[in-house]
């Protein structure tokens, strides 16, 4: 019995995914989802993002949820004006949130699926111009409208609803497309969603 105890216990020790999720990546992420909630004012970004990178540095995010937790923080990486124009101030998180939701959702966590997409939309929207699935949009302050920003046509309906994303035809309905040569001159926001 001695040594079955040693044995849970050495096992304990050494699986972090048996001790369950990190508790203060799920506290970050929750941080950051109450400041996104209406009549909120985002802070602390910058903060939490510092945060999380420094807990991944250090192999805290075990479990899938910690994954997620850790790639939703990481997808509001904060937004800068240059030159007139939106631009991430570290579009690499978005990427990172990426692979940290593609690894959450492969390993169970359901909930991470929409965001696998989301993530690399936003990488690319920040360093491409366009975006893969349709789930980035900005606000038009001229228009006072959301748009999208331009959408790859190459990726497939397919494809778009594995990550729970409607049609492009449906998209483009609700929401106009940015148009790729004046992308400089039309966001002054980002459209604020909870993931």
């Amino acid at each position: 019995m001695k040594h079955f105890c040693v044995l849970v216990a050495f096992v304990l020790c050494s699986s972090p995914q048996l001790l369950g999720q990190n508790a203060e990546l799920k506290k970050l992420m929750e941080e950051d989802q109450a400041v996104r909630q209406p009549g909120k004012e985002i802070t602390g970004d910058d903060d939490r993002i510092k945060r999380v990178l420094e807990l991944l540095a250090k192999g805290a995010a075990q479990t899938p949820e910690d994954k997620y937790n850790a790639a939703l923080v990481l997808q509001h990486t904060p937004l800068t004006f240059c030159e007139g124009r939106i631009v991430a101030k570290s579009p690499y998180n978005f990427l990172l949130a990426h692979y940290l939701a593609k690894e959450s959702y492969e390993g169970g966590y359901n909930n991470a699926r929409g965001l696998i997409a989301m993530s690399m939309d936003r990488y690319l929207s920040f360093t491409t111009g366009h975006q893969k699935y349709g789930t980035n949009f900005v606000f038009n302050q001229k228009t006072g409208k959301d748009e999208l920003v331009p959408v790859d046509r190459a990726t497939p309906d397919n494809e778009r609803a594995q990550y729970g994303v409607a049609p492009l035809a449906e998209l483009l309905k609700k929401y106009p497309e940015q148009k790729p040569e004046n992308k400089s001159s039309v966001p002054a926001k980002t459209h604020k969603k909870t993931h």
